[in-house]
């Protein structure tokens, strides 16, 4: 009998009694379950039956998503799975089983199919296959397939408990009988880096997102993102969702949810959440006011129940968590800093050291802290503007809106609005949720209350705005809104806080205390200090999704101190921030001294290949590195004198050794080799290591430092010197690539490098231009003051500092006078700048004194 011939049964297991993440099976996928995705893939796959395996416990609950996805249902045994396995082997008499797991929602049926064909097809041929399954697939895309015959033949053959829990490792732990095929999946769907499995609640809530991204994608908005894909998702429509940023970059947003803070905290991370897919955490015990009316207006809008969550994260479940907290308190800025890396919007407290990244968007007052960025634009301004012209007398002034937010802690809008009406003007004002409009209009004296209306709060309030003349709130989105709607604006002093942030940017305030007639209508009165000028109404305000940008800084990444790193213990908050810039935020470590970049959004794996080296390197200087490479040895031939001087002075009689690490195409090997030195070169890019062996003939390696295997590339253990000429900023784990420093080199041997300076003019004088310039691949700033004390670590004595790139134009005094490169102030300048070693960069050489034992 043909091996097409014989019967061939598709096998789910399934059972509901996970300990990690009990009845995942049954968790919603939009409108469906995880097992009814799993099933759905399965029946792609051509068999002769289809069969979930399940245990007694989870069968009842398992009856009807089987029985809708045309599976028969089989009980056996919980924990055996292997036994339940040769039980629905013997009856169905099944001779290939084509095995999945129920966690398993995103199958490649298409993979499953032509594993299926190939091992048919081999198994005509007369090869023998007792085991087969494809390697490189996401992890939980993939399925087994093996003979029925040799599992039956396997059971008894092993006692193994992982065998009985797993079914395949009872074929293929034991190869010595059976034969077992692990084969490269095919290049299109070669993904072994994702990851779409369920077990645990992180992973679902990963798979929640894939979802969503295929549903979004395919035009779902608001509810329709419940509803599940009428046919099983693609390889190609899985790799795509999986690799989009909401899902492989998930977010948290913490909002503020405290009662008399306000909604606008809650509501603006709840229109993050919805165009960006990010989770928001709103705990069970939150008291905010409209908590729950809001919540559920942005489910209207797409938020997915999946999304809401009332736990905070374990370390490791998300790539960020963004606050709108109003004011951290340290306990929690460390609880989420130590989760994953920390943004925090307009974060009025002491704490934003904690911070990896800090984001202004609405005007503050008194804060001394920079900010990453500092942008208005990110406001969501109203479409609807008022196209009367601004309001010249208070007589015009004929209709009038008060609102302090959702909650009115102070009790302001009462009697705001009773003394509006007392200046004859018409008055809607908006009350917290949870009081009564008439009961409120009882508290207005008789004589006005026909003029006043109390309504509860307005979703969408922005949009509303043009529609009066004068908007009475409190310093807050809504003061900025309606100044961007062209309406008039004035503020009530909730706080001496609010007062002050009014003042400083020209709005009219009236202090709580002073609520009445008389001050309203002096406000009133002033009709041009009602439009204050703002950056909300110029051009281009308002015009920035800050979803999308909260999205984006979801791929950036934290660096501890590149030579404390993970050996140290203290709290990243230790170190203290020294710059921040838009992509990037600096510290400086607490223990060792060193600065460095700290988190970035833009830091990559650099390529050092040919493009490096000729167009990067020509947009930089104007020339390609080869164009250069005269000029580079010169100053090549400078150090190498330096380094004889330091050495050779002393071992005249030998022809020593140099290491040049990061080569690139040779010059410091030309020149040390000019010198008499013995040369040896490493680089990682193959174009650089290729020219130095082909054109100047010197051997070199390519690897990367501190992996190099010296002894087995060169015969060399250690070398007199090593030199690394602008590299050694660029390594990430510096602590590792100065241990290996210190065991190629000699003792009594040279450790020369050269980087650019952080306490040279350009740094002094211009530090916030400084960090921006400086390159997304330079992990450490050096400082010569600080130089000794980090190499004295390890085994390392600086014997000779020179300071290299002196700019003395970039002197503020020289800049600002435009300074001739010929006259006598220009010369004065560089002369203080050699003297005080205020250079850009500069060049340290070291020796080795002893040998340090690491700790590993």
């Amino acid at each position: 009998m043909s091996e097409a011939a014989l019967k061939t049964v598709v096998i789910v297991q399934c059972r509901l009694s996970s300990t990690r993440l009990p009845n995942k099976a049954l968790l919603p996928l939009g409108a469906k379950t995880v097992l009814d995705w799993t099933l759905a893939a399965m029946k792609k796959v051509a068999a002769d039956d289809y069969v979930v395996a399940t245990d007694a416990d989870s069968f009842d609950a398992l009856s009807p998503i089987a029985e809708r996805n045309g599976f028969a249902l089989f009980k056996g045994p919980l924990d055996d799975v292997l036994e339940r396995f040769c039980q629905v082997i013997e009856k169905t008499g099944a001779k290939i089983v084509v095995r999945a797991t129920a966690d398993n929602p995103f199958l490649f049926y298409e993979a499953a199919q032509e594993l299926l064909a190939i091992y048919q097809r081999r198994r005509n041929e007369g090869e023998r296959i007792d085991y087969i399954t494809w390697k490189g697939l996401p992890h939980g895309s993939g399925v087994e397939i093996f003979s029925g015959e040799s599992l039956l033949r396997a059971k008894p053959e092993t006692s193994e408990m992982y065998d009985h829990e797993h079914v395949g490792p009872a074929l293929y732990n034991h190869k010595d009988r059976f034969s077992c095929f692990f084969l490269p999946a095919p290049e299109k769907w070669q993904q072994p880096e994702l990851r779409t499995t369920i077990d645990t609640a992180q992973d679902y809530r990963r798979a929640c997102a894939l979802v969503r991204e295929v549903q979004k994608k395919n035009g779902a908005v608001g509810k329709a993102l419940a509803e599940g894909p009428a046919e099983p998702l693609t390889a190609d429509e899985i790799v795509c969702a999986a690799q989009a940023d909401s899902v492989a970059f998930p977010v948290l947003c913490v909002p503020c949810v405290k009662k008399g803070r306000g909604t606008g905290h809650l509501r603006r991370l709840l229109s993050v959440a919805i165009s960006s897919g990010a989770d928001i955490y709103i705990p069970a015990d939150a008291d905010l006011d409209k908590r729950d009316e809001l919540v559920a207006a942005a489910k209207e809008e797409g938020l997915c129940d999946y999304q809401i969550t009332a736990q905070l994260p374990e370390k490791g479940a998300y790539a960020l968590v963004v606050t709108d907290a109003f004011s951290l308190n340290r306990e929690r800025a460390l609880a989420l800093s130590s989760c994953a890396p920390l943004v925090a919007i307009d974060e009025g407290s002491l704490n934003t050291d904690v911070c990896d990244y800090l984001l202004d968007i609405i005007p503050s007052y008194g804060i001394t802290r920079p900010a990453n960025v500092a942008d208005p634009s990110f406001v969501t301004l109203p479409k609807n503007r008022r196209s009367a012209p601004k309001i010249t007398s208070s007589e015009k002034i004929k209709r009038i809106l008060v609102t302090v937010g959702g909650e009115d802690p102070a009790d302001l809008v009462v009697p705001t609005a009773a003394a509006c009406a007392g200046l004859e003007k018409k008055v809607t004002a908006i009350i917290p949720s949870d009081k009564e409009p008439e009961k409120e209009l009882l508290r207005v004296p008789e004589s006005v209350r026909a003029s006043v209306s109390f309504i509860p709060p307005v979703h969408n309030l922005r949009e509303k705005l043009h529609e009066y003349d004068v908007v009475i709130t409190h310093y807050g989105f809504t003061a900025f809104e309606a100044v961007a709607a062209g309406c008039g604006v004035v503020l009530l002093g909730t706080t001496p806080l609010h007062v002050q942030l009014a003042q400083k940017y020209g709005f009219t305030c009236i202090a709580s205390s002073d609520i009445g007639e008389a001050s309203l209508e002096a406000a009133l009165s002033d009709t041009a200090a009602l439009y204050p000028d703002s950056p909300f109404t110029r051009e281009g305000a308002g015009r920035k999704e800050l979803g999308s940008f909260v999205q984006s800084l979801a791929k950036g990444k934290r660096f501890s101190c590149p030579v404390c790193g993970e050996r140290s213990e203290h709290s990243l908050a230790l170190d203290a921030v020294v710059c921040r810039i838009p992509q990037r935020t600096f510290r400086r470590c607490s223990t060792c001294g060193m600065l460095y970049m700290a988190w970035t959004v833009d830091a990559d794996d650099k390529l050092y290949d040919e493009k490096y080296f000729f167009e990067s390197y020509k947009k930089q200087y104007g020339k390609t590195y080869l164009d250069d490479f005269t000029a580079i040895k010169s100053q090549c031939v400078r150090r190498t004198s330096v380094i004889d001087q330091l050495y050779r002075s002393a071992h005249k009689a030998v022809t020593p050794t140099v290491l040049d690490v990061g080569c690139a195409f040779g010059p410091y090997l030309a020149a040390a080799n000019d010198a008499g030195w013995q040369v040896f070169g490493t680089d990682v890019s193959e174009e650089a290591v290729q020219y130095v062996q082909q054109t100047l003939h010197y051997p070199a390696c390519r690897a990367r430092f501190p992996e190099l295997d010296a002894a087995g590339e060169f015969g060399v253990r250690q070398f007199d010197a090593l030199t690394m000429w602008y590299v050694i900023e660029h390594f990430q784990k510096l602590d590792a690539v100065l241990r290996g420093v210190a065991k190629l080199v000699k003792k009594g041997g040279i450790f020369a490098f050269s980087t650019p300076s952080a306490s040279g003019v350009s740094a002094r004088f211009n530090t916030q231009r400084f960090f921006q310039q400086s390159p997304s691949d330079h992990f450490t700033l050096w400082e010569p003051a600080r130089a000794a004390s980090i190499l004295r670590r390890y085994g390392f004595k600086v014997v000779k500092i020179v300071y290299t790139g002196h700019h003395p134009e970039r002197f503020p005094k020289l800049a600002r006078a435009h300074a001739r490169p010929t006259g006598f102030r220009f010369s004065l300048f560089n002369a203080v700048s050699h003297f005080f070693g205020l250079g850009d960069t500069f060049e340290v050489y070291c020796k080795k004194e002893k040998d340090v034992v690491f700790d590993e």
